[in-house]
């Protein structure tokens, strides 16, 4: 409980991954990545339950070793590639309010696929999300330079163009105006109505907490890597 708001941690982990067979038990420097979203939910004190959402049996089990508890596996409508985050994040809620006789204020939607994060990190977004009174708060990170939309190409037939027609103009780095920022997946903080009754996870009300340090998403092999290339480079 934090600010007197009980508070529901889901991990969502499909089994079904293309890019990484059975991504989400990847082994980091021999911890899955399952493994390692468990060990950080554990050493966050404030969370009241912390369930895995899956739909593999040996996914749970995997969860059940690191303090995940899984007692319920994803229908099968949640269960393919186009299955919503909300609507899954909707179905784990619920099953959780029915297990554990409570209802949840705040949700927190902890990725698997993001190994990089802390407890603080996510104490840091839950309080950030109840003081500001939004409907969510979301960690990202900034977009370097060379990501800038008004850098990105398109290609219309053969013809190469500027996504961005005012990019044309643009003579040096110094040029690009605004700051952008990209999902990093460390925390998705939502307050129960958001999740429930706006069946939204970005709203007119969404605030957003900068996490400036090395961070990674992983969805590729080689995202795998720079993982493990951070973990050896870098401390917190």
């Amino acid at each position: 409980m934090i600010l007197g708001r009980r508070v529901l941690a889901i991990t969502p982990a499909r089994s079904g991954s293309k890019g990484i067979p059975n991504k989400n038990l990847a082994p980091l420097k021999g911890v899955s990545l399952i493994g390692r979203a468990g060990l950080v939910l554990q050493a966050a004190s404030f969370i009241d339950a912390r369930v895995l959402s899956t739909d593999s049996a040996e996914y749970a089990e995997e969860g059940k070793r690191f303090g995940l508890e899984s007692w319920f596996l994803r229908p099968a409508s949640l269960s393919h590639d186009a299955a919503g985050a909300v609507e899954t994040c909707q179905h784990a809620l619920l099953e959780s309010e029915r297990h554990y006789g409570t209802t949840f204020d705040v949700i927190l939607i902890v990725e698997p696929t993001s190994p990089f994060r802390t407890a603080g990190d996510l104490e840091r977004v839950t309080r950030l999300l109840l003081e500001s009174g939004a409907d969510s708060a979301i960690s990202v990170s900034p977009l370097s330079a060379k990501s800038h939309p008004r850098k990105i190409l398109v290609l219309d037939g053969d013809r190469l163009d500027y996504f961005d027609q005012a990019g044309s103009s643009i003579k040096a780095r110094q040029g690009l105006t605004g700051e952008f920022f990209w999902r990093n997946g460390i925390c998705y903080a939502l307050t129960r109505e958001c999740l429930m009754a706006k069946g939204a996870i970005i709203t007119s009300h969404t605030v957003a907490d900068v996490v400036n340090r090395p961070v990674v998403n992983i969805d590729d092999p080689i995202e795998l890597l720079w993982a493990e290339f951070l973990l050896d480079h870098t401390t917190e």
